[in-house]
C-alpha cells in the first residue's frame, strides 16, 4: 500500500438509487483537487459487510464519504437508505474506544443531510408542500459566511430542491447543540418557518447541505465543494499520518492486517457492487450466437455500399416529395420504413427498402429467444437476458463494408470508387466545421424499443404484467436500401450494399429509383414539366372513407385518482416528479384482409395504415416522424421529442427532452404561451428532466453541457418547452448504441429518480403495459450514427390477422405529476396531447 499523505484525494460516494447522483461525480471530479470517485450503491453495503473484516480497508482507504441523495424518508428501519445507518454507525464504532480511529469526512446530500441531523436529534417531518425543482435563495448564517460558503460574500446563492421532507432545526434539548446551522433558505414555508439548508458538526468533520449543489440551475456547487476539501486539510492530514502510524508500528495488529491484508478484497469488492458498472460494461461487437450461426451458412463476401446523389429543384416541396417518392418506390421494393422530418426543427427524412422481405429482430419479454425473419426460415437465437439480444444487435450491425461505388460522378457519369474510411473520415470533418450535408442512415436497424423493454434494459426492473405483450418489445428490420432526404439542401442520396456477386442488380434499382424521382409529379412540377401518363402508385389509390368502429376513451375520474394517489407518492420523499400516462383504444373493425393469401403483411392493411400515416402528417406534423410496419403492428408516429442522437465518430450525443405543454390555437400567441410556459412549475418539470438526463449521460460521456436550457419550440397544435443536453468524448469502449441501451426508458416518460418512479407508476397504472407507447423509435446506422425519438404523439395497431379482422390501435397519453400540479389543468394537457394522433381516426 502507497504512503496515505502521496494518495490522491479519494472520495466514497454512497448512491441510494437516485437520479442525479452522477451529476454529483462530475460536480467532484472537476475540483481542482481533482479526487478519485468510486460509487457504490447503498444497498450493497450490508450489515455482514460493515461488520466484517474488509469495513477498516475501506475507511482506510477514502478521505470522504458522500452519503448522496435519493428516493424516501431518513428511518434507520426504511429501506431506502440500505447500507447507510450500518456505515454511519460502524464509523462511531471505530472513532471510539480501543481503535481510536481519526474518522473520514462526511458530507450528506438532501438524504443525506436528513439523515445525518436526525442522528443528532433534529425530527424530520414532512413540508406544506414538497420544493421539487424548484429554486431558492439562500440565506447563510455568519458561521457558514466562514466555512462552507467563504469567498461567496455579496453572491446571491440560488439553489435547487428536491425535497418533500425537512428538518426541524431545534438546539433547545441535550446534544441537539452539535450541529451548526450554516445556511438556511429565504422563502419560508407555508407555516412562516425558514427552512435549514445547510449544516456543520461542531466538532467533526461533517458537513451536510439539504440543496442539490449539482443541478444545473444551483448556483456555486463547485465552491462549496472545493471549500470542504480546503476546510478539511488539515484533519485529512492528521488522519492519513495517524493510518500510516498504524501500518509502520505493531500498534493495534488486526487493524493493521486488515488494512494490508485485505486490499486485494476490498478491490474486488469495489469492482464488482460500484454504480459505475454501467460504463465499464462493454457487450461484444460479435456474438457467439450470431458468429455460430454466420459459420452454418454460405461464405458472405465483403459487402460494397453504392451511392448515387440527385439535387431537386430549388421549389420541390419536399414533404409532398417524400410521400409520393415513398409511395412509387413501394412498387418496385414493397414493404418500407419511414423516418420523416415533417416540421422543424428536423432536417433529414430516411426511407428503408428491400427487394424481399427484410431481417426483421424480434424480442417478447420474458421470452428466451429472439427471432429473425427473412426470405429465409425463421430462426430463434437463444438468449439468457435482454443483454444477449443487444449483444445480438450489436453483432449484426458489424458491417465490414470494402469499397463505396458512387454511381455516374465520374467523367461522362462513369461510377468513382474510395474507401469507405474515406467516405466517413469525409463526413466526420464535415460535422467538425458544422455543416450538416451529409446523411446519417446509410442502411442498418430501423424500429422500435417498447417501454418495458427499456425498463429491463436500463433500469434492470422486473416488468410485472397484467398481460401479456401484443406486440414485439423489441422489433427492428435491418435495410440494405435506403433512400435519405435533405429538406434544406433538396438533395436526395440513395444507398445500397450488398455483396460484390449482386453488384449489377443492385445498381439497377440505384438507377429505377432515380428514374421514379424524375418522374414523380411534384418534381415535374417544380420543373414546369407536365405531369407524365405514368399510372399513380397503388399505394396512393387508397383514399379516405369512414371506418367502423369505436373509440374508448380514458375514465377522467380514474385518471384523476391516479393523480391524487401519484401527488401523495411525491408528498413522501418516494419520487420528484411521475409522468402519469393513460390508454385510448380504437377498435377498427371489418375486414381488411385483400385475399392474396399473404400471410406477411396484408397489401390492404398497408395501404389503409399509409392513409392514417398520410392524416396524422397533415393535422399534427413533427420532426421525427415515423412509419413502420410488420406483419405484428403498424407505428405511425408525429413525435416532437428526439431521445437520444449520436455520433460514434465524433465521440458525440444529443438529446431533446420536453415537459411543457400548452395547447396552440388561433387565439394563443407564442408571448402567452411563454408565460404560461415559464411558470416554476413548467420550469421545475423541465428541470427535473434535465438533472435527470444530465446524470445518465455522465455514465458514459466525459463532458455533458446543457446547450439550450428550457427554450419555447412552437409545433402546429402545441408549444413546447425544450431543452437540449449534449454528450461529448464517449468514454473508452463506448458506443452510441450503449448510451441508448443504459439511459432507457426516455426520463420525460417516467419522472425522477427514474427507478423509483418506474415502480410506482407499474403500481398506478395497474400493471398494465404501455407497450410501444413512451418506448423509442429510429434508426442504427452501419457508419456509426443513431437517432431516436420518444414515442409520443402516435398510434399503433395490434391484431390485423384473419379474413374477419378486428384491428386494435391504441394511443397513449399523458403528464408530469408535480407537487404543484392542477389535477382538472393535467387532464386537460393530457386531452391536449391525445387530439393530435386522435384526429386521424375522426371518422371512426
Amino acid at each position: 500500500m502507497r504512503s496515505a499523505i502521496e494518495m490522491t484525494h479519494q472520495v466514497l460516494l454512497i448512491d441510494s438509487y437516485d437520479s442525479f447522483t452522477f451529476n454529483l461525480v462530475t460536480l467532484f471530479r472537476d475540483l481542482s483537487v481533482h479526487p478519485e470517485i468510486t460509487v457504490v450503491p447503498s444497498a450493497h453495503l450490508t450489515p455482514a459487510y460493515v461488520s466484517s473484516h474488509l469495513f477498516p480497508a475501506l475507511l482506510a482507504r477514502f478521505d470522504v464519504i458522500v452519503i448522496g441523495p435519493g428516493p424516501g424518508t431518513p428511518l434507520q428501519e426504511d429501506p431506502d437508505m440500505g447500507g447507510i445507518p450500518h456505515v454511519w454507525h460502524a464509523i462511531d464504532k471505530y472513532s471510539t474506544g480501543s481503535y481510536r480511529w481519526v474518522p473520514p469526512v462526511v458530507f450528506g446530500v438532501c438524504l443525506g443531510f436528513q439523515w445525518i441531523l436526525l442522528r443528532h436529534g433534529h425530527p424530520v417531518v414532512r413540508l406544506p408542500r414538497p420544493r421539487h425543482g424548484l429554486i431558492s435563495v439562500l440565506d447563510v448564517t455568519e458561521e457558514g459566511r466562514h466555512d462552507l460558503f467563504a469567498g461567496l460574500d455579496g453572491k446571491e446563492i440560488e439553489c435547487v430542491r428536491y425535497h418533500s421532507l425537512y428538518v426541524q432545526y431545534d438546539n433547545k434539548f441535550a446534544g441537539n447543540e452539535d450541529i451548526v446551522p450554516l445556511a438556511w433558505s429565504l422563502d419560508a414555508n407555508e407555516e412562516g418557518e425558514k427552512v435549514l439548508m445547510a449544516a456543520r458538526h461542531k466538532t467533526r468533520p461533517y458537513w451536510a447541505v439539504q440543496y442539490h449543489p449539482e443541478s444545473v440551475c444551483s448556483k456555486y456547487g463547485a465552491e462549496v465543494l472545493e471549500n470542504i476539501f480546503r476546510i478539511s486539510e488539515g484533519h485529512t492530514r492528521m488522519r492519513r499520518q495517524w493510518i500510516n502510524r498504524v501500518l509502520e508500528q505493531d500498534h493495534l495488529p488486526l487493524l493493521k492486517a486488515s488494512i494490508l491484508e485485505r486490499q486485494d478484497d476490498l478491490e474486488s469488492y469495489l469492482r464488482d457492487r460500484q454504480h459505475r458498472c454501467k460504463v465499464l460494461h462493454k457487450w461484444p461487437h460479435q456474438s457467439a450466437k450470431r458468429l455460430e450461426a454466420r459459420d452454418q451458412q454460405a461464405t458472405i463476401a465483403t459487402p460494397t455500399l453504392f451511392q448515387y446523389i440527385i439535387d431537386l429543384p430549388e421549389n420541390v416541396n419536399v414533404s409532398k416529395f417524400v410521400t409520393e417518392l415513398c409511395e412509387q418506390v413501394f412498387e418496385i421494393s414493397g414493404v418500407f420504413s419511414l423516418l420523416e422530418s415533417a416540421a422543424a426543427p428536423g432536417s433529414w427524412s430516411y426511407m428503408g427498402f428491400n427487394e424481399n422481405i427484410p431481417h426483421r429482430f424480434t424480442y417478447y419479454i420474458p421470452d428466451p429467444f429472439l427471432t429473425e425473419t427473412s426470405t429465409l426460415q425463421p430462426q430463434a437465437w437463444t438468449v439468457d437476458s435482454i443483454d444477449d439480444v443487444w449483444e445480438l444487435l450489436a453483432s449484426v450491425m458489424d458491417v465490414n463494408i470494402s469499397q463505396v461505388i458512387q454511381v455516374g460522378c465520374g467523367p461522362n457519369n462513369t461510377d468513382t470508387r474510395i474507401s469507405f474510411d474515406q467516405l466517413k473520415d469525409t463526413i466526420k470533418k464535415s460535422r467538425e466545421n458544422g455543416y450538416d450535408a451529409w446523411p446519417s442512415f446509410f442502411g442498418g436497424l430501423i424500429g422500435y424499443v417498447s417501454y418495458e423493454a427499456g425498463v429491463v434494459a436500463g433500469l434492470n426492473v422486473h416488468v410485472d404484467q397484467e398481460s401479456p405483450a401484443e406486440v414485439p418489445d423489441i422489433d427492428m428490420a435491418f435495410y440494405t436500401r435506403s433512400i435519405a432526404v435533405n429538406h434544406k439542401t433538396k438533395r436526395v442520396f440513395i444507398h445500397t450494399f450488398e455483396e460484390q456477386n449482386f453488384v449489377t442488380i443492385y445498381r439497377s434499382w440505384i438507377l429505377r429509383v432515380a428514374e421514379c424521382i424524375e418522374k414523380l409529379p411534384e418534381v415535374r412540377r417544380a420543373k414546369g414539366c407536365p405531369p407524365t401518363e405514368r399510372g399513380i402508385a397503388s399505394l396512393s389509390k387508397f383514399r379516405d372513407k369512414k371506418v367502423p368502429g369505436e373509440i374508448r376513451l380514458p375514465d377522467k375520474d380514474e385518471y384523476l385518482t391516479k393523480i391524487d394517489r401519484a401527488k401523495e407518492y411525491l408528498a413522501s420523499g418516494d419520487s420528484y416528479e411521475l409522468c402519469v400516462t393513460d390508454q385510448t383504444v380504437i377498435i377498427e373493425k371489418g375486414s381488411l384482409h385483400d385475399g392474396s393469401g399473404d400471410s406477411n403483411i396484408s397489401f390492404k392493411e398497408m395501404r389503409s395504415d399509409w392513409v392514417f400515416y398520410k392524416r396524422m402528417k397533415t393535422t399534427n406534423p413533427a420532426p421525427y416522424s415515423c412509419f413502420f410496419r410488420s406483419k405484428k403492428s403498424a407505428l405511425i408516429g408525429m413525435s416532437p421529442e428526439r431521445f437520444l442522437r449520436w455520433d460514434n465518430n465524433l465521440g458525440e450525443c444529443e438529446l431533446r427532452p420536453i415537459k411543457g405543454t400548452v395547447k396552440r390555437t388561433s387565439k394563443t400567441t407564442l408571448e402567452e404561451a411563454m408565460a404560461k410556459l415559464k411558470t416554476p412549475k413548467e420550469q421545475a418539470e423541465n428541470l427535473m428532466i434535465v438533472d435527470l438526463i444530465r446524470h445518465d449521460v455522465s455514465q458514459f460521456c466525459e463532458n455533458v453541457e446543457v446547450a439550450q436550457l428550457m427554450g419555447v419550440e412552437t409545433y402546429k397544435t402545441v408549444y413546447q418547452l425544450v431543452s437540449v443536453i449534449k454528450g461529448r468524448n464517449m468514454r473508452p469502449g463506448v458506443t452510441g448504441a450503449d448510451i441508448l441501451r443504459g439511459t432507457l426508458p426516455p426520463g420525460s416518460m417516467t419522472g425522477a429518480p427514474k427507478k423509483r418512479s418506474v415502480e410506482i407508476l407499474q403500481e398506478l397504472e395497474g400493471h398494465r403495459r404501455r407497450g410501444i407507447y413512451s418506448g423509442v423509435s429510429g434508426y442504427w446506422d452501419i457508419m456509426g450514427h443513431g437517432d431516436w425519438s420518444v414515442v409520443i404523439r402516435s398510434a399503433y395497431s395490434v391484431g390485423g390477422q384473419g379474413t374477419d379482422v378486428q384491428r386494435i390501435w391504441i394511443i397513449g397519453a399523458g403528464g408530469a405529476i408535480t407537487a404543484l400540479s392542477d389535477r382538472e389543468e393535467e387532464w386537460e394537457e393530457m386531452k391536449t396531447k391525445l387530439d393530435g394522433a386522435l384526429r386521424i381516426f375522426q371518422d371512426v
